[in-house]
This record gives structure tokens, C-alpha cells and sequence, in this order.
């Protein structure tokens, strides 16, 4: 009798320890299939001193145009303003269809600037550009 009710405790405990490591599987599943479907938001904010304005805006364009041919584009939109002091303040948003396609286009535009020969911090610096640089989860979202 005490052996029985000890394998049936012993089978008990498997059955959770399993079910309990099946949940953990599945939610991580979730979580991870949550953050693949989940639009990515990437917004910069530049402030850009008046005499490196036409340089800067010719690079966006540049940037702008490779980012739209690329997977998991969905949109992006820029504003600007001109401070008191002169100053372009420049804000660009891009959004992606999840983090996985999002990272890739960091890659392929990284690629494509080493590819030209291009330094976007020498260009920063020698322009005196200062950037924001964050990217967002779509609000409201489970």
C-alpha cells in the first residue's frame, strides 16, 4: 500500500514537473511569437546646425530610399522644425513589421555603408549632428 501511494506521488510529481515545464515552454512561446508580431517603431530625432542642413537632408534621402526597398518595411514619415537658435530639428519614423526584420535592416544598411564608404559618425561629428535614437513597441498592444 505504501509503495503504491509513493509511486503515485512520485507520478504526480512527474506529471506536474512536466505540465509545469510544458507552460513555461508554451508561455515562452508566446512571449517570443508577441515580440515577433509586434510592430517596431523607430524613431530618431536630429538636431542639425543650419549650415549642415543640405548635407544631412541629401543622406536622409539616401537612407530613406534603401530602408523602403528592404523586407518588413511597412512606413516612415519625417518632421521637422527649426529651433530658435537656427537649428533643424529632424525627426524620422520607421515602422517595421516585428524586431526579427528590424534587425535584419539595421545589418543591410550597415552593409550597404560600408559598402559606399560611408561614416555616419565622422558625418555626425564633422557636421556637429547631434541624434536621439530609440525604437518603440506599438501601444495598446497584449
Amino acid at each position: 500500500m505504501k509503495t503504491n501511494f509513493l509511486i503515485g506521488i512520485v507520478c504526480l510529481t512527474l506529471f506536474s514537473y512536466k505540465a509545469s515545464a510544458q507552460t513555461t515552454s508554451t508561455n515562452l512561446q508566446t512571449e517570443t511569437q508577441k515580440s515577433e508580431s509586434m510592430k517596431q517603431i523607430f524613431i530618431d530625432k536630429f538636431i542639425v546646425p543650419e549650415k549642415s542642413k543640405q548635407e544631412f537632408l541629401k543622406r536622409v534621402s539616401i537612407n530613406r530610399n534603401i530602408i523602403k526597398q528592404l523586407n518588413g518595411f511597412v512606413k516612415d514619415d519625417a518632421y521637422e522644425r527649426t529651433d530658435d537658435k537656427g537649428n533643424l530639428i529632424y525627426m524620422t519614423i520607421a515602422v517595421w513589421e516585428n524586431e526579427t526584420v528590424l534587425k535584419k535592416a539595421k545589418e543591410i544598411v550597415q552593409a550597404n555603408y560600408k559598402k559606399e564608404g560611408f561614416d555616419i559618425a565622422e558625418m555626425f561629428e564633422r557636421l556637429n549632428i547631434t541624434m536621439e535614437r530609440n525604437v518603440y513597441n506599438e501601444a495598446g498592444k497584449p
